[in-house]
C-alpha cells in the first residue's frame, strides 16, 4: 500500500471518528450548557423556571421546562440541533411558548404566541432572537371590541460578562365601543454589565452600560370631546466609570406632544398642550468598589431564604455600612426641568445637592465622621437651585382660576408680589423665581448673601 494510500485512509478514520464522537461529545455539552442556563436565570434573574425533561440524541435533543407565573405552571418546549457540522455554534434552540399561557389567548394566535431561537456560540456566549406574531381579531364575547396586535421582534446577547438586547414592535390598538387605547412604535434597548459572579476575586463590574425605552405615540381616548390624552416620550439611562475610580449615573426623560382635552362633567372642559417637556438627573462623584459591595449584597439577599423583615433588616445594615463610602469623596446629584414649552409660557427648573470634601471639614466635625458618620454627612451638604417661570404662564394659570376659585387666583398673584418684594423671589427677563446657593459657611438668594442670624427669621416667614 502506498504512503498516499494510507495517509487517505487515516484521514477516513478520522473523519469517522468525529462523526462517531463528536455528535455525542457536542451533545453532552449542550446538554449541561442548557441546565447551566436554566439554573443561571432561575438565581441570577429570580426566574421560577426548572427543566423538567431532556431527551438526548445525536444531532436533535428535545427539551421541556417549566416556567411557574403566580399560582399557575406552564410548559415550554425546545427543539435542539447540535453537531460538528453547524457553521453558527455548537447549537441552535427553537423554543415556544405554549397557547395556554393565557386565557383565550389561541384565539388571537394561529401559532405560539412567542418563539425564541436561541445559538450557543463556540466561545462561550448566547444570542436569543424572539418573535412574536402579529393579529388584528375581534374580542370573544364583547363584539365591539376589537384588539390589533403589530407583533414584536428581538434579542438578547451575551458574551461572558456583557449583555446587549433589543426589542421593538410596531404597536398596539384596542377598540371597545367609544373607548381606544393606541400605542404606536415601541422600542426597548440596553447594554452593560450582567452583574454576574461579582463575589469572585477576577470579577469585576463594568460599569459602561446604557438603557433606552421610547413610545412614539401614547393615545387614550374616549369619543370626541369627551376624553383625550395623548403624547410620546422616551427614557434613557447610562452609567459610566470616571478615572478616578468614581461611577457616574445619569438619567433622561422626555415628554413630547402632550395633549390634555376633556369634558367633565362638572366644571370647566380641560385642554393642555406642552410641545415638551423633559427632567435629567445626573449623579456623580459614587465611589465604585463600595457601591460595588451593596451591589453584591443586595444582589445575595434571596427572597426564598430570608423574610421581608430579615432583608430590610440586611439591606439597612448595608447601607449603614457602606453609605458613607460611597459618598466620601464629592458625589453631586442635580435634577434639571429644560424649558418646558406649554403654549401659554415656559417653566424650567435646575437643583443640584453635594458633598464637598470631607477634608475640608473642621477637626471636630472629622471626629463625629469616625463616631456617627451618617449624621456627618449633613455637614457636608451642598445646596444649589434656579427655578423661574413665565409671568406669561403665572397669569393664563390665575386666568384658569379665576372662573372657578377666584379667590384662589387673587391670592396667588399677591403672595408672589410679597415674595418678590421680601427677597425670597425675584424677577428676571419676565418671569419669576429664585436663585440659590447654600453650603457649610454660605447661604445665597437671589443675589444676596444672607448672615446666618438672618436665616431663621427669614424662613420663618415663609410660614406666617
Amino acid at each position: 500500500m502506498s504512503k498516499k494510500t494510507i495517509g487517505i485512509a487515516v484521514v477516513a478514520i478520522l473523519l469517522v471518528l468525529v462523526a462517531g464522537v463528536a455528535p455525542y461529545w457536542i451533545g453532552t455539552k449542550v446538554e449541561n450548557e442548557f441546565r447551566d442556563g436554566i439554573a443561571q436565570a432561575r438565581t441570577e434573574f429570580g426566574y421560577p423556571i426548572e427543566v423538567t425533561g431532556y431527551e438526548r440524541g445525536w444531532l436533535h435533543s428535545h427539551a421541556v421546562t417549566q416556567l411557574r407565573i403566580e399560582d399557575k405552571t406552564f410548559d415550554i418546549e425546545h427543539d435542539i440541533t447540535h453537531g460538528p457540522l453547524l457553521v453558527f455554534g455548537w447549537a441552535r434552540i427553537h423554543s415556544t411558548m405554549p397557547l395556554d399561557v393565557a386565557p383565550k389567548l389561541d384565539h388571537f394566535f394561529d401559532g405560539p404566541p412567542l418563539v425564541a431561537d436561541t445559538r450557543l456560540g463556540f466561545g462561550g456566549g448566547y444570542r436569543i432572537d424572539i418573535h412574536s406574531p402579529s393579529f388584528d381579531k375581534d374580542v370573544p364575547d364583547y363584539p365591539d371590541a376589537h384588539v390589533r396586535w403589530d407583533g414584536l421582534e428581538g434579542h438578547y446577547a451575551r458574551d461572558d460578562n456583557q449583555v446587549d438586547f433589543q426589542l421593538g414592535g410596531g404597536g398596539l390598538q384596542i377598540d371597545a365601543g367609544d373607548r381606544h387605547v393606541l400605542v404606536e412604535d415601541i422600542a426597548l434597548s440596553g447594554s452593560g454589565s450582567a452583574m454576574a459572579n461579582l463575589g469572585n476575586d477576577d470579577a469585576a463590574l463594568d460599569w459602561g452600560s446604557q438603557f433606552e425605552a421610547s413610545v412614539g405615540n401614547y393615545r387614550v381616548y374616549e369619543k370626541p370631546g369627551l376624553f383625550d390624552i395623548s403624547y410620546g416620550m422616551r427614557l434613557k439611562a447610562n452609567s459610566t466609570q470616571a478615572e478616578d475610580d468614581t461611577v457616574e449615573l445619569h438619567a433622561g426623560y422626555d415628554i413630547t406632544d402632550l395633549r390634555v382635552k376633556g369634558t367633565p362633567s362638572e366644571g370647566e372642559p380641560v385642554d393642555i398642550d406642552i410641545d415638551n417637556a423633559a427632567i435629567k438627573l445626573d449623579l456623580t462623584g459614587l465611589q465604585a468598589d463600595p457601591l460595588e459591595q451593596l451591589i453584591v449584597a443586595m444582589r445575595d439577599l434571596d427572597p426564598a431564604n430570608l423574610s421581608p423583615e430579615q432583608i430590610q433588616a440586611r439591606t439597612g445594615r448595608a447601607l449603614i455600612e457602606l453609605g458613607p463610602q460611597i459618598l466620601s469623596g464629592t458625589p453631586k446629584l442635580s435634577v434639571a426641568i429644560p424649558a418646558v414649552e406649554t403654549g401659554h409660557g415656559k417653566a424650567r427648573a435646575l437643583a443640584s445637592v453635594g458633598l464637598f470634601s470631607p477634608d475640608e471639614l473642621p477637626q471636630q466635625l472629622k471626629e463625629m465622621a469616625r463616631e456617627m458618620p451618617v449624621m456627618a454627612l449633613a455637614q457636608r451638604l451642598t445646596l444649589d437651585a434656579d427655578v423661574f417661570v413665565d409671568q406669561q404662564l403665572i397669569d393664563w394659570t390665575a386666568t384658569k382660576l379665576a372662573s372657578e376659585k377666584p379667590a384662589m387666583a387673587r391670592d396667588l398673584r399677591t403672595q408672589l408680589d410679597a415674595l418678590v418684594q421680601q427677597g425670597l423671589l425675584m424677577r428676571e427677563d419676565g418671569a419669576v423665581g429664585l436663585k440659590l446657593h447654600t453650603d457649610v459657611n454660605t447661604v445665597v438668594l437671589n443675589g444676596r448673601t444672607i448672615p446666618a442670624q438672618q436665616l431663621k427669621p427669614l424662613f420663618d416667614s415663609l410660614f406666617q
